[in-house]
């Protein structure tokens, strides 16, 4: 048998293997098999709500999304898929939230309550989603509105020429309430002559009391005299606060400080208005970043890989960052078990007596930089991604097709075109993506080189956006 046809029956022993570990880990549906609970939530509304988002109850997660679509009325609905034991009942419903500020969006699903009927699998529940950050500034928006056309108001009642017609009006009021006084004293004189004689009784009362209250301090001197002390020094802060009080009424009137400023300065009331601006301004500002943080992914990840002809492992740290769909950049650190690989060309020039000068040219290949660097720029179209950039050091490009939904990837990469020997380095291998964050790949290094071709086999461990962003609330709480 050919080495054409061992790699052809590897591969093929590979791809099944890979299939039954498909099958078996991510719990795929065989026939006669019986499938994990379902239940669909219809919502108005699932911004930020993504196929295979997290699905939780009291905040612990119990399953995932697995499909969203729009019904002809113009909502959604999100098909929940249960990993665990969830028993739903009347007066179920969802909700979609964020986790912490900039975390993912993830279903909240509240059970119902326990004594009630129990819910058929598949059951279709109600959903609401919680006030927006758009709908806070609008709100912000409203306020600032509303207190610039108070402003406008207050100017527009007190200032300009109507203004002063207004206070005219009141002074007058007020001299034709005295005049209507002074009439009213004259019509009742009489009684104020009865009024004034009882004054008179009351006073000599009074004096009568008085000569009481002096004969009372006579025997109660010490004490009266301690209390007078306390009066006048309750007098004298009292006269304290009256000068304050009068100051600040001055300073008022006189259009100083801040106040002062607001209540008799034009150019305060314009102010305001340019400071309500600059707060919209700001809550603009404020939504835009955090809707592009929002968009922004990171995914983190290492893996190991063990070459059956060289018996050894390398090893690599690998960042993907995604700044919008279908669009990223990736950056990997590797480490090479052998270096990386040199080329150096040596041309020598020897004669030997009368002979003509003889030329040799000698290439010695040589291995060093233990780590190698990869950076690439990739774009996703549908099921399949075309990548380019440096892979090992060297120019290259790649290319990867997903099949059962991203669970199952398979991957031809190409570098190193400037070999000596006219061979580029050519990397064929399958990689199953697990639920969680294990991946397993295996297939086979430098395929078109017979003497350097190697099988290999490796497994690594890989971080989603959702998780590094829940893991960063956790990481600063152990922050001093």
């Amino acid at each position: 048998m050919n080495s054409t046809a061992k790699i052809g029956l590897f591969a093929l022993a590979v791809l099944l293997a890979m299939a039954v570990l498909v099958l078996k880990i991510e719990d795929l549906p065989l026939p006669g098999r019986v499938r994990a609970a379902t239940a669909e939530v219809s919502f108005e509304d699932v911004a930020g709500l993504d196929d295979k988002s997290a699905v939780r109850i009291a905040g612990v997660r119990v399953g995932r999304v697995d499909g969203i679509r729009l019904l002809p009325n113009g909502t959604a609905v999100a098909r929940l898929l249960f990993e665990a034991e969830v028993e739903l009942r009347d007066g179920a419903f969802g909700q979609v939230k964020n986790m912490g500020l900039l975390g993912d969006k993830y279903v909240d699903l509240y059970p119902g309550e326990p004594g009630k009927a129990r819910l058929p699998d598949g059951a279709r529940l109600p959903g609401n989603v919680p006030v927006e950050f758009d709908q806070l500034t609008k709100l912000a928006q409203d306020i600032g509105k509303d207190v610039k056309e108070l402003t406008a108001a207050l100017s527009g009642s007190l200032g300009g020429e109507a203004g002063e017609a207004k206070i005219d009006r009141i002074v007058d009021n007020v001299g034709a309430l005295a005049e209507e006084l002074r009439h009213l004293v004259e019509a009742n004189r009489r009684n104020v002559d009865v009024t004034m004689e009882n004054l008179r009784e009351f006073s000599s009362s009074i004096r009568e009391t008085l000569a009481r209250i002096d004969r009372i301090l006579d025997e109660n001197r010490p004490g009266v005299k301690g209390s007078v002390e306390n009066v006048e020094e309750l007098t004298e802060k009292l006269k304290i606060s009256a000068d304050n009080l009068n100051a600040i009424t001055t300073k008022l009137n006189e259009g100083q400080g801040t106040m002062g400023k607001l209540l008799n300065d034009e150019t305060a009331h314009k102010n305001l208005n340019e400071a309500l601006g600059s707060v919209k301004t700001g809550f603009d500002s404020l939504n835009t970043t955090f809707t592009r943080v929002n968009r922004i992914g990171l995914d983190l990840g290492f893996y190991g890989e063990y070459a059956t002809r060289t018996e050894g492992w390398r090893g690599a740290f690998r960042v993907d960052v995604t700044p919008r769909e279908g669009k990223f950049y990736r950056v990997e650190l590797i480490g090479l078990p052998n270096g990386r690989r040199y080329d150096d060309t040596y041309t020598y020039t020897t004669t030997v007596g009368d002979l003509p000068p003889t030329t040799v040219t000698t290439t010695v290949t040589r291995y060093e930089d233990k780590f190698g660097l990869s950076a690439q720029l990739g774009y996703r179209f549908k099921d399949t991604t075309l990548r380019a950039g440096l892979i090992e050091s060297r120019g290259g490009v790649g290319i990867d097709h997903f099949l059962l939904r991203d669970a199952l990837q398979l991957t031809g990469e190409a570098w190193d075109f400037g070999r000596p020997e006219g061979n580029m380095q050519i990397k064929l291998f399958s990689q199953w993506n697990s639920r969680g964050a294990v991946f397993l790949r295996a297939g086979v290094d430098d395929a078109v080189n017979s003497t350097n071709r190697s099988f290999f086999f490796g497994a690594g461990l890989k971080w989603k956006d959702e998780d590094i962003k829940t893991l960063l609330p956790a990481a600063s709480s152990f922050v001093p």
